[in-house]
């Protein structure tokens, strides 16, 4: 009884460290998993989902993520998986003594969704699968048990355990198998191993070890890089652009991703040519990184380019991993296809789906951005020269201010004075970033003298051009123009 009641307090203890973890430490990462999937309350989801291999596995999982749009309700139901996954294995013990060995599936698993690739059909069809077998072992009547489990096995195999695992083609089906086939090791053990109960501190050791174990697999599959992003994303996506600041105000930036999002918040504050070089700065790809299409669209939507971001929300939806049309991508394109009244019913039709979820049944697609930021006539992008592309919008539609301060910052950023000053020169109240810039410009080519800017030059001088020394004037254009 004692190792019982051992067994139970570790067992929560894990589901409630596991819980915290995925709430605090790794909700990015719900938020992302959240925004590429979908789950809608329809018959025909129902049916599509369900007749499939690991159908009611995908089902289960899919109605877990959609969770995770709360990151606590879908952080508590993980870990409830988890701990129903550990407890339907302990079931099959016929003695304490190998009790520890039921965590250890679901240990495993726990660190294996550390991995962003991996989703929760998997854990959830494993869970259901013990969870059946468990209750078919407590049958008493052999020839009924053993009927039962014969008519269960191929349905249960069917439904539960050829579930979408991965969330890439090329999935690791060995592992996963592998995985299988160790619960089902262990919870035969369990049934036929009937040994004397060790000692307390044995069994204790034995936890320990084992959540040592679980512990260092997490710290080695944790992306804290990847982490960041996911957060930043889903903060743009919320259009939280005081959480991105106070974030950024916090904790260095690791990722031109993460810069990206601090200069677009900026600017939907007002505050771009103000603030923007308090944060790290590296060049043209602080304002904007291609790679990832769902930040720069959310970028250049921001900016008036309506048809380039919705063309690259195609794109993101069409590379989804897991090759569905998320909540994500359809929210952005509600949103960016609502800006042009021709296109109201492209955008009926992406909100009538999301009617069918349970957490975007009322989802506004009003965003702000107005169509007389658009270009007036169609024109190539070339993704090459995002400046040019900045030059041209900013030609066409002068009034546009989002477009015309991210010039200016593509200008300093890359270092590009000359243009800079004949666009902005005569700007009446300049931004911080934007005087300093000028006031370099005419000390270098008209001998101007700056208070400011002459204590920066000195102290420049002592530190004989090294940047250490020189952190008071971090903030400043002076000092990314000499050390960036």
């Amino acid at each position: 009884m004692m190792k019982r009641k051992l067994h139970i307090l570790v067992l929560c203890l894990f589901g409630l460290a596991y819980w915290l973890f995925l709430a605090i430490g790794y909700h990015g990462h719900l938020h992302a998993a959240e925004g590429d999937s979908i789950f809608l309350f329809t018959p025909d989801y129902a049916a599509d989902t369900l007749l499939r291999p690991g159908g009611a596995a995908n089902y289960l999982g899919d109605f877990i993520v959609q969770f995770f749009h709360l990151p606590w309700i879908g952080a508590l139901l993980v870990a409830l998986l988890l701990t129903g996954l550990a407890a339907a294995v302990a079931s099959f013990r016929r003695s304490d003594a190998l009790l520890p060995l039921a965590l250890v599936p679901s240990l495993a698993y726990a660190v294996l969704l550390c991995d962003a690739k991996w989703t929760i059909a998997g854990l959830a069809g494993l869970t259901a699968a013990v969870a059946i077998a468990a209750a078919i072992a407590r049958i008493r009547v052999p020839g009924l048990r053993i009927a039962a489990a014969l008519m269960a096995l191929p349905l249960t195999v069917w439904m539960f355990l050829l579930p979408q695992f991965y969330i890439y083609l090329k999935a690791p089906a060995g592992l996963y198998a592998g995985l299988v086939l160790l619960t089902a090791a262990i919870c035969v053990l369990l049934a036929l191993v009937k040994a004397p109960t060790p000692k307390t501190w044995i069994s204790g050791t034995a936890y320990v070890l084992l959540l040592a174990v679980c512990a260092f697999g997490i710290s080695r599959k944790y992306e804290r890089l990847d982490e960041e992003i996911d957060r930043y994303v889903f903060l743009v996506r919320t259009s939280d652009w005081d959480g991105i600041l106070r974030k950024a105000g916090k904790e260095e930036l690791h990722s031109p991703l993460s810069t990206n999002a601090v200069n677009l918040a900026l600017e939907m504050e007002g505050r771009l040519g103000e603030e923007m070089f308090r944060f790290y700065q590296r060049g043209g790809r602080s304002l904007i990184n291609f790679e990832e299409k769902k930040m720069s669209s959310e970028i250049l939507f921001r900016l008036g380019f309506v048809n380039e971001a919705t063309h690259l929300a195609f794109e993101d939806m069409a590379a989804n991993p897991s090759r569905k049309r998320g909540v994500y991508h359809l929210t952005r394109l509600a949103r960016f296809t609502a800006v042009d009244s021709s296109n109201r019913r492209l955008t009926g039709k992406y909100l009538a789906t999301l009617d069918r979820t349970l957490f975007y049944r009322h989802f506004n697609p009003q965003t702000g951005v107005r169509p007389e930021m658009e270009p007036p006539a169609d024109f190539l992008f070339n993704y090459g020269d995002f400046q040019a592309m900045l030059e041209k919008l900013a030609e066409q539609r002068p009034d546009n201010t989002p477009v015309r301060n991210y010039l200016a910052a593509s200008y300093l950023l890359t270092k590009n004075l000359q243009p800079f000053e004949d666009r902005f020169a005569d700007e009446p109240n300049p931004p911080a970033a934007h005087r300093e810039a000028l006031q370099m410009i005419h000390t270098l080519r008209d001998g101007a003298s700056y208070p400011q800017l002459q204590q920066y030059i000195d102290a420049y001088g002592r530190a004989r051009g090294k940047e250490s020394g020189m952190g008071r004037y971090a903030n400043t254009y002076w000092y990314y123009y000499n050390f960036r």
